[in-house]
């Protein structure tokens, strides 16, 4: 006869068993909440949470709110629909400039929209170039409440530059992109071999997916590891595409056009070794300007005057 298993062995079994399950189960609705964004408009505080809060995060997930767009151009604009490749319905602001010295499409970050580029849209036009801010996919006025945090976004890049070039084929085109925008500029080149404008524009962008993982964890002043691994693992299964592939620095690979590369060195987010890497990748013409003062944000917000004479000195 068997000999039965002692009762407090099979407890422990199931036991640990529920709790891997329900582990797993808060992990993957962690990198469910991570990606698509819901109809609440709570956010998260300032600083870092209380306990309470803290653990309420662990179990349910980071507040995220989708993006709403600010106020309309203060300037005369044209209401723009573009299609993405995989059928994606996307909105933007065109505003064109008499006599324009080319044209520059503007992209937002992570949990942003095209109202936020609004500052560095009228730059630009006070530079002589005509602007497109477009809302990715999730935010705005654009279709769906889903982010990919720069991976399916590449195709919102392309139909805007596919747009533009419509357009004018021979007017000059410039690609401008914050964090999240600036990496989906990355992977467009990377994706769209035909994708050739006359230069990028990219603010803070995170190296890859995992370090941008790592970065949201650092900013929260919690324990970046085993979460960040383990978010990227499991959004992975959620969203259907390996997150660990995302790497921006690979995308910096293609890229053979000149590139003005942008970075706050107070940034909590992205770090310097992030902003090395992804500068020592780009193989075409190349500057970087740091801005000492400055975190996660917008530079053109933070020093008008260092960004504008950036700018204007790399778009001459």
């Amino acid at each position: 006869m068997q000999k039965r298993k002692p009762r407090w062995l099979v407890r422990l079994a199931w036991g640990v068993a529920a709790g891997l399950g329900l582990s797993g189960a808060i992990i993957l609705n962690q990198a469910y909440r991570f990606t698509h964004f819901s109809a609440s408009t709570e956010v998260v505080p300032a600083g870092k949470p209380s306990p309470l809060l803290m653990l309420r995060y662990a179990l349910l997930g980071l507040p995220n709110p989708r993006p709403q767009n600010g106020p309309a151009p203060d300037t005369t604009y044209q209401n723009v629909q573009l299609t993405a490749a995989d059928g994606t319905r996307l909105a933007a602001w065109y505003v064109p400039v008499a006599e324009p010295r080319g044209t520059v499409a503007l992209f937002h970050g992570y949990h942003g929209e095209r109202a936020g580029l609004h500052q560095e849209a009228a730059i630009f036009r006070r530079l002589g170039f005509s602007t497109l801010q477009l809302d990715f996919r999730g935010s705005g006025a654009s279709e769906g409440s889903y982010t990919s945090v720069g991976y399916d976004e590449a195709q919102d890049v392309k139909a805007a530059y596919d747009w533009l070039r419509q357009q004018d084929r021979n007017r000059r085109l410039y690609l401008y992109g914050s964090s999240m925008g600036a990496v989906s500029i990355l992977r467009a080149i990377r994706q769209y071999p035909d994708a050739q404008p006359e230069g990028l524009l990219l603010e803070c962008p995170f190296g890859s997916l995992l370090q941008a993982s790592q970065g949201r964890f650092r900013s929260l002043q919690v324990p970046e590891e085993p979460l960040a691994h383990l978010l990227v693992f499991s959004g992975s299964l959620v969203n259907g595409f390996w997150g660990f592939s995302h790497d921006a620095v690979g995308y910096a690979k293609a890229v053979r056009v000149p590139t003005l590369l942008q970075w706050g060195e107070q940034d909590p987010r992205v770090s310097r070794a992030e902003t090395d890497a992804i500068f020592a990748a780009l193989r075409g013409p190349k500057h970087l300007v740091t801005y000492p003062g400055a975190g996660h944000e917008s530079y053109a917000r933070q020093d008008s005057s260092r960004w504008t004479q950036a700018v204007a000195t790399f778009l001459r």
